[in-house]
């Protein structure tokens, strides 16, 4: 694509889903040897190996070849750059012309524990504005994928795509399964979140805790679960799951009830009726 050439996101859609679904196959075959792997911590958010790191340059390798002016915010990249707590320096991404926020592994944890609850992602912003999101499960071969006002679709072992608007709820929040996941940073929101979640436990019929909050809105948007919240999310999480919700029919804000900003932090997803009363469930 020539530099400055009008971006159509339904033509790059499809290289976008066979660049996530490549590094997909790249991370589910280096999970067969998980015990070669290099494996280290970043400070207050958990572990990261070297299955993130390839995978990460490897996305951006090839999505440098589909819009090449865009700049790129990637997890492990951003955090090898900016060490000393990075969650205060998004400030220069929030608004340019084109971005690319990936999360080259969403679930670490789940991977380096041989579990298959873990993720690609990929999402393009556009002036502070998620326009396009794909977020990709290797082991189970499931695909979630959005564009603005383009709809959000879903598909599995190559089979036709399903339109995620058409699903539903009608269900009353009692009635409600939900996901949510605890902040990264250790020990900063330990007793609110747990005295939270036993709230919301009390309120809905059940509450998972599964470790990719880009999984658990994808499932948010195709009706397995029921609801969402979690805090401390960066936004490589979110980025690329938030238009998939919100394309989807999916209603997704902050704690503050704001729309959608994959800066924001804090995040609660649901469609209506449940969404209006989980809201006041969390903000009060």
């Amino acid at each position: 694509m020539m530099k400055n050439k009008k971006v159509s996101l339904k033509k790059i859609l499809p290289s976008v889903i066979e660049i996530a679904q490549r590094a997909g196959k790249k991370l589910k075959k280096t999970q067969k040897n998980l015990d070669q792997l290099n494996i280290t911590t970043k400070e207050a958010q958990g572990v990261v190996s070297e299955a993130d790191i390839q995978a990460e340059k490897y996305i951006i390798k090839k999505l440098k070849n589909l819009i090449p002016e865009a700049d790129f915010l990637g997890e492990e990249s951003f955090f090898e750059v900016q060490k000393n707590d990075p969650r205060n320096n998004y400030e220069q991404f929030k608004n340019k012309e084109w971005l690319w926020v990936i999360d080259p592994l969403d679930g670490t944890t789940n991977y380096l524990n041989c579990m298959d609850y873990f993720a690609v992602c990929i999402g393009l912003m556009h002036k502070g504005k998620t326009v396009l999101g794909v977020v990709y499960r290797p082991i189970t071969d499931e695909i979630f994928f959005a564009t603005e006002k383009g709809g959000s679709f879903y598909r599995k072992d190559k089979k036709r795509k399903i339109n995620l608007k058409k699903s539903v709820n009608k269900k009353s929040l009692s009635d409600s399964l939900v996901v949510t996941g605890f902040a990264s940073e250790k020990h900063q929101h330990e007793f609110s979140e747990l005295e939270l979640f036993y709230k919301i436990m009390k309120e809905t019929r059940g509450v998972r805790r599964m470790g990719s909050a880009a999984l658990d809105l994808c499932f948010v948007a195709s009706g397995v679960f029921d609801a969402f919240w979690e805090a401390g999310l960066a936004p490589w999480d979110v980025c690329a799951a938030g238009i998939i919700c919100r394309e989807a029919g999916v209603e997704i804000s902050d704690y503050a009830a704001r729309e959608f900003d994959p800066f924001a932090g804090n995040f609660i997803a649901a469609r209506r009726p449940v969404m209006e009363n989980f809201q006041k469930l969390i903000i009060g």
